[in-house]
């Protein structure tokens, strides 16, 4: 079937257009990061001194805790150790240290109270996950970019509200909303680009290291701020710059023309012809597969799709089940490596700051592989070097050992921290990878008419990976090894699945579904109010010529 990809190649597949859509489109992902990674040093425990009995010049007297965090790897598992639990339960005047201000130091959320946290993460990913469904869905219905640009706005307004809250619990509350608009943006943000660009260069697009930038920015920003209501400030700002393109940002004329609307793509392709120096191209195409779709709307008796049109027909639905599989795996591990980071040992802000600069090499490992090698394989590969680095921390940790409760050593087996940190960047440069190409994969196997709702599931399934990620890694290292096995598991198996899809590399993007799926949605025996059945005839005549009518329509577009 014919597709849009012809009117691009007119209109220019990589021009000063794409150029600037996809700076202003990727850009509000630095909104979804900050509101999903701020978690990952909200709940980072800095340490604390318990100040009873202290007087002036009469430090001997008072009950102190250590908090320098930096001159023990094993700081966080000592400060929530039993002995000093029941310190901090015994004690009415801690401090927390003043050098961070994190969500726990904020509430006292640690110990006994420490179970505060988990609510609080739990509210923000039920928002992540409704934020994910609901976008799929707002997409098809207003389109990509009202459901994008609404949801930064949402965002926004959010991170400035958390910074007067009063308590753990109206945090938690505000969470929710930071989190259904961090886990809205990433579909939009990432879909938009792909459908402007043509069939070679969604490799290099879809490689973009976006995400990468934006966890690298906030990691910076984490180090250099130590100070929570100032990283949400921060949110806000770059949530309100990132929002201005709004006015610029076009539809996509891909998805107005499988809803009817050919005069809204006609000025929208219009308006990129002229950005790439390109004359006005012939829109036939776009005309006739605009009036399909209005056939298809009258047969169908309404002109929207739904999430259960991505399970009516056989191969869409084996793709969907697949993907989602694949991205759910991809969710737990990568998720939970970044909310694990003090499993790791060694220094907090040290290790959080190498686990995201280790992701920028990323698009080094993706692009090749979406350029030079299929779609099916260069998913597996990338897929397969995440479980190899999993199964490596797995032995690295059983057999090096756990020297945390051993009395008679004082430090950390260096050896071991510097193996599992590598292990474990290797595993999110891979995860990133295979999200890169699995993105592109996914893009070209939906069709337009149901490629939002497509990612929006699947970017459900996601931020359904993302929640139990880093509830099943553990904040102890001797248990790490456990995960791991779990996450080498999911992504050996993952791979293994993507070989059992089509193969879409150097294929062009399908924008309409065919009417074989179509005829399974017709029910064309509907019973009338006429007892006669002449009503009954007729409508079942009608049907038949608009399906057929229908018929017409694709094949004048093959």
């Amino acid at each position: 079937m014919a597709s849009l990809d012809s009117v691009l190649d007119d209109i220019g597949a990589c021009g000063p257009f794409q150029g600037l859509l996809v700076l202003a489109v990727y850009s509000t992902l630095l909104s979804s990061i900050w509101g999903i990674m701020m978690l990952a040093f909200g709940f980072y425990n800095p340490g604390w001194v318990c100040l009873d009995g202290m007087s002036m010049g009469n430090w001997s007297e008072s009950k102190l805790l250590s908090t320098d965090l930096n001159s023990s790897s094993n700081a966080t598992e000592e400060l929530n150790s039993a002995d000093h639990c029941t310190l901090y339960s015994t004690c009415t005047n801690v401090s927390f240290s003043s050098e961070t201000s994190s969500v726990a130091s904020e509430w006292g959320l640690v110990c006994d109270r420490a179970w505060a946290l988990k609510v609080i993460f739990t509210v923000q990913f039920a928002g992540i996950i409704l934020g994910a469904y609901l976008t799929g869905q707002i997409s098809e219905l207003v389109g990509p970019k009202a459901s994008l640009y609404g949801m930064v706005a949402l965002n926004g307004v959010a991170n400035l509200v958390a910074v007067f809250s009063q308590s753990w619990e109206a945090f938690a509350a505000i969470r929710f909303f930071i989190g259904m608009a961090s886990g809205g943006i990433m579909l939009p943000a990432y879909v938009t680009p792909l459908e402007f660009t043509g069939k070679f260069w969604r490799g290099v697009v879809g490689s973009f290291p976006a995400w990468n930038i934006g966890a690298v920015l906030f990691a910076a920003a984490v180090i250099l701020l130590k100070d929570w209501r100032y990283l949400h400030i921060l949110g806000a700002f770059l949530s309100g710059l990132v929002f201005l393109p709004v006015f610029w940002v076009p539809q996509s004329f891909r998805w107005l023309a499988v809803h009817g609307r050919d005069k809204n793509a006609t000025a929208v392709v219009t308006k990129i012809a002229k950005m790439n120096g390109r004359p006005k191209p012939s829109l036939e195409i776009l005309v006739k597969m605009a009036e399909c779709e209005r056939r298809r709307a009258l047969v169908k008796g309404r002109n929207r799709y739904s999430y259960l049109d991505l399970f009516r027909e056989t191969m869409l639905r084996k793709t969907v089940i697949i993907m989602s599989f694949v991205w759910v795996s991809l969710g737990i591990v990568y998720y939970g490596i970044s909310f694990s980071v003090q499993a790791l040992s060694g220094d907090f802000y040290i290790n959080f700051l190498i686990l995201t600069v280790m992701e920028m090499p990323s698009p080094i490992f993706s692009l090749p592989t979406v350029t030079y090698i299929t779609r099916r394989w260069g998913s597996a590969i990338h897929l397969l070097v995440v479980s190899m680095a999993c199964f490596g921390i797995t032995i690295t940790s059983l057999v090096a050992g756990n020297n945390a409760h051993d009395e008679d050593s004082q430090n950390e087996d260096l050896t071991k921290v510097k193996i599992n940190v590598g292990l474990a960047s290797i595993a999110k440069v891979g995860t990133i990878s295979a999200f890169a190409v699995v993105t592109i994969f996914c893009s070209e196997l939906f069709p337009t008419a149901v490629r939002n709702l497509g990612f929006g599931f699947l970017n459900f399934t996601t931020r359904l990976g993302s929640f139990i990620g880093p509830l099943l890694f553990p904040q102890d290292p001797a248990l790490l090894y456990l995960a791991m096995i779990v996450s080498g598991v999911l992504t050996l198996v993952s791979a293994v699945l993507l070989l059992l899809l089509p193969e879409t590399k150097g294929a062009p993007l399908e924008d309409v579904l065919r009417s074989k799926t179509l005829h399974l949605r017709i029910d064309i025996t509907a019973p009338t109010k006429n007892q006669n059945g002449t009503d009954t005839l007729r409508k079942e005549i009608d049907t038949d010529r608009e399906v057929l009518e229908v018929d017409d329509c694709e094949s004048a577009l093959d």
